[in-house]
């Protein structure tokens, strides 16, 4: 009996509801990446993130506000594609699984384990519905992929499919199966190139759509370029135009202050004039004991003579 009221249950939703039309549209198309290889410490997302937005519409084309449907187990995954649009690329060959030749005496023995594969697009490839405002204040329904990460080198392209998981149970319950399976909306983004680490770029600059995203609490990253401008600011900044903090000396009055200057080089010439005048008092007594012994000797020559005469 439960069984057969749920599926009556169901079966009222489902006529109640009118059919929807889904459609994706690329609002951010990605840009370039770096190739983040096989290891998984320097992982560097797509830039930008990719933004897609799913437009909602009546069979006649009548287009249904955002606030009228439930996004609440709606999803978008992510593939990774070829430029042309025509392979998968969302696995790659791990090359350590390879097999290689030993370079021992047996080096005719290989391995015969089979290469493995692994993921091409890392990060999360699967992203909810978020209703956010874009950065020209218009709401919508977004799915946002911030955490892509391709391994490879390459030109590549996104495939993002479209599901309605609750109206899929809805189905289930019901009884009705979907001919068109479990994807009610497919788009494809354009073409994107990643590089190695040694030609890569850089990053760019980030969008007014990811601001606007942030803002709303989207966790994005965004290169904060204020803060190296305040940075380049503050260290091309004049030192002349900084406030001194003002030290003891100068609470002093400038007569004072003066007047210290003063005093200082008064007493080293007071010293400098005491040192001359004990040098010159040295040479007078040099000159007078010179001239002392000339008369002296002057006066015992004439003696000398006197007495010869």
């Amino acid at each position: 009996m439960a069984i057969s009221s749920d599926r009556h249950l169901s079966h009222f939703v489902l006529e109640s509801l009118p059919p929807m039309i889904y459609r994706l549209e690329v609002s951010q198309q990605p840009i370039r990446a770096r190739m983040c290889g096989f290891g998984d410490k320097d992982r560097r997302p797509i830039d930008p993130p990719p933004v897609v937005r799913l437009l909602v519409s009546t069979a006649d084309g009548t287009p249904v506000p955002e606030s009228s449907v439930d996004h609440s187990m709606m999803i978008v995954h992510a593939g990774l594609w070829s430029e042309n649009r025509t392979e998968e690329r969302s696995l790659v060959i791990n090359p350590s699984s390879i097999p290689t030749q030993s370079t021992g005496p047996s080096s005719t023995v290989m391995s015969l384990n089979a290469p493995s594969c692994t993921r091409n697009l890392m990060g999360h490839c699967t992203s909810s519905a978020y209703v956010l405002n874009n950065n020209l204040g218009q709401q919508g329904i977004y799915f946002i992929f911030q955490d892509l990460s391709v391994r490879t080198e390459g030109t590549f392209t996104l495939k993002f499919s479209f599901c309605d998981v609750k109206g899929l149970l809805v189905r289930s319950l019901s009884g009705y199966n979907n001919s068109r399976g479990s994807v009610a909306a497919e788009v494809y983004s354009a073409p994107f190139k990643v590089y190695s680490a040694k030609k890569f770029p850089g990053m760019t600059e980030s969008t007014a759509l990811s601001k606007a995203f942030a803002k709303q609490g989207i966790k994005i990253p965004i290169r904060k370029e204020t803060r190296y401008r305040k940075t380049n600011n503050e260290e091309t900044r004049d030192p002349t135009n900084e406030e001194v903090p003002e030290s003891s000396s100068s609470a002093l009055p400038t007569s004072t202050i003066s007047e210290s200057k003063v005093s200082e080089p008064t007493v080293e010439s007071t010293g400098n004039d005491e040192k001359r005048s004990h040098h010159d008092l040295s040479d007078d007594d040099d000159t007078d004991s010179v001239r002392d012994s000339e008369e002296g000797k002057g006066k015992s020559a004439e003696k000398r003579r006197r007495k010869s005469k």
